[in-house]
């Protein structure tokens, strides 16, 4: 089972950027999941106050021939930007996902939402996404993210990422990646964000250790996170459960 996720804190290819594989004769399915984390890192930066955080996706997909698999994707986590500014992050995107042999690709946008709005302003990126699978052995990725009107600022934003991911032996892997967030606004403090980490999958569960850093100071960290110290490394754990209605049907048949 693969998944996708519309929280864009990854920058490593990983299998939740795969396309979904529908149950045959059964083009359309919903995908589904469910994390707890030990902190809500996106692109190097706290979201959450360094503090666990509680996450969840729903996703809707049609596999359409010649064109790949059409998906609406909502997930949600708990966010903390500081001292009255708490509440909930509801991310919602729609895409492509267009398979050509051993590239992947993943086409589309993604609105960032917030509860209460006072929270942070609401925005949207486009992106696009892909991956390549060396006969199994070796992913290489490439992110783009752009941002028209970042944070409702009326300036653009851009997000370039890339990373690699290898599977080892008994459903492990390791990866890694680096990537940078340019701001059209001269006033913006931009940062270069990196991260490595180990994933293991065991049939829909998979826990994933990583290590993040950026180059923000702390001063520089307070405007984007809240929190001097909210761009500082870190080492985030987290436990993931994913499946697909249809795959949850067989279980429940035994199948």
């Amino acid at each position: 089972m693969t998944c996708a996720s519309a929280a864009e804190q990854d920058i490593a290819p990983g299998e939740e950027y795969a396309p979904l594989a529908t149950t045959p004769g059964v083009p359309f399915d919903i995908a589904f999941g469910v994390s707890l984390t030990t902190d809500y890192v996106s692109r190097g930066i706290t979201n959450n106050n360094s503090s666990p955080a509680i996450q969840g996706y729903i996703e809707p997909y049609i596999e359409l021939p010649t064109i790949g698999t059409a998906y609406v994707n909502v997930w949600a986590s708990n966010v903390d930007y500081g001292e009255g500014f708490e509440g909930a992050e509801i991310d919602v995107a729609a895409g492509i996902r267009p398979q050509f042999g051993q590239l992947s690709l993943d086409l589309g946008y993604v609105h960032y939402f917030y509860s209460p709005k006072h929270v942070s302003p609401d925005y949207g990126e486009i992106f696009a996404k892909a991956d390549y699978n060396f006969d199994d052995k070796l992913t290489v990725g490439a992110r783009v993210f752009f941002a028209p009107d970042y944070n409702q600022s009326g300036n653009t934003a851009t997000w370039v990422a890339a990373g690699v991911r290898v599977p080892l032996p008994n459903d492990f892997s390791v990866y890694g990646g680096i990537g940078y967030q340019f701001f059209e606004d001269p006033d913006a403090f931009e940062q270069l964000a990196w991260t490595a980490g180990l994933s293991y999958n065991w049939k829909a569960v998979t826990l994933d250790l990583r290590y993040w850093g950026t180059d923000l100071s702390d001063n520089e960290c307070v405007a984007r996170s809240g929190f001097s110290d909210g761009c500082d490394s870190r080492v985030v754990a987290t436990i993931s459960f994913d499946t697909s209605w249809s795959e949850a049907k067989d279980w429940m048949t035994g199948k």
